[in-house]
């Protein structure tokens, strides 16, 4: 990290400076949401060229800032965790609050370290936002048998390199886009408060969120779509577009999580 105060905008949820040095993408200048598909299980048993791994599936209508938390417990489960949505954001996920002060600055965790504010509220004083994917693997490492598993932030990973390392191989991986598939927006702004071992900032330095953020659970794929087990809006198992995940993933710095057994 350079010793100059850092402006970062992250893409999400109640509201990332989009740095080269960080891997982030420029967002579109395109303001559509992308429409998903359904998934024709039957179908894609069929084609050779397809690939779709049967991943437990949770929605987050009742945490509704808690796609983290839900799409972790989709995989936890998959991996045979008996741990629900509500265990994991209520006792796992790392939180930590985000306030204003006398002066109208706010100031709040660096979401590589913590995830700001309640996900389970929507708007106002400690709103929910979301976090990142070093943030996501240890929580999720709370929770994985530490002789059996490990939550590894695979961010460095290409989609295409996800998908044969991992998915080919039948596990599924966490990857950060946005919701809907709809352009990165940049949004609310905070002072940095909290951090970690895992930080890419300091305390004090500017943090910009990016709106729109979303993390969701990438199962499967055919010649023209990414699958999906999408907890927004209760989506379900859903395809969505090659290029337009390709560009939100990279639009949120290419972030990803997989659980591998240890050796």
């Amino acid at each position: 990290m350079t010793k100059e105060t850092k402006h970062f905008t992250l893409l999400g949820a109640c509201a990332v400076l989009l740095t080269a040095s960080l891997g982030f993408g420029s967002a579109t200048t395109d303001a559509r949401a992308v429409e998903g598909t359904m998934v024709d299980k039957q179908a894609v048993e069929n084609d050779p060229n397809a690939k779709l791994i049967d991943v437990p599936y949770f929605n987050q209508l009742d945490v509704v800032y808690g796609c983290e938390a839900v799409s972790a417990t989709m995989v936890l489960q998959f991996y045979g965790l008996d741990v629900s949505w509500k265990e994991f954001t209520d006792d796992y996920l790392i939180k930590k609050p985000w306030r204003v002060d006398e002066n109208g600055t706010r100031f709040g965790p660096d979401p590589f370290a913590a995830y700001p504010g309640d996900p389970y509220k929507d708007d106002g004083p400690n709103c929910g936002y979301g976090c990142y994917a070093p943030c996501l693997a240890k929580s999720m490492n709370k929770v994985l048998p530490s002789d059996k598993y490990i939550a590894v932030d695979t961010s460095a990973l290409k989609l295409v390199d996800l998908v044969a390392n991992y998915v080919d191989q039948g596990q599924p991986a966490l990857i950060w886009a946005t919701m809907d598939m709809a352009p990165a927006r940049l949004t609310t702004k905070w002072k940095i408060d909290y951090v970690d071992e895992n930080s890419h900032f300091r305390i004090g330095d500017v943090f910009t969120w990016n709106g729109n953020e979303h993390c969701l659970v990438l199962v499967g794929y055919d010649a023209d779509r990414y699958f999906f087990n999408d907890p927004y809006k209760n989506h379900g198992l859903i395809g969505y577009d090659r290029k337009t995940v390709e560009q939100r993933f990279l639009e949120q710095g290419s972030q990803s999580v997989v659980v591998r057994k240890v050796e």
